[in-house]
């Protein structure tokens, strides 16, 4: 009884380990598009052409990702001097 206990544990915990996914980073799009004080800031566009497509009915207008641009130079390494 003991083993088939001891079994049954360590099947379910196998069976939840196999069912975790890993962590994923967040993804930050580049491009933003900010409308009404109701509407805020909707950054889900890959390109400038996306948003603006996205604004072309005079909802919004379409700006540069703060957090991008913010990721971008965390990302990026000085060139050391020689």
């Amino acid at each position: 009884m003991k083993a088939l206990l001891a079994l049954f544990i360590l099947a379910a915990g196998a069976g939840g380990y196999a069912t975790m996914s890993p962590a994923r980073a967040e993804m930050v799009f580049r491009y933003c598009m900010t409308g009404t004080p109701n509407m805020g800031m909707d950054c889900i566009y890959n390109s400038l052409q996306q948003c603006q497509a996205a604004a072309s009915g005079g909802i919004g207008f379409c700006h540069e990702n703060p957090a991008f641009t913010a990721q971008a130079r965390q990302t990026t390494r000085p060139v050391p001097q020689r």
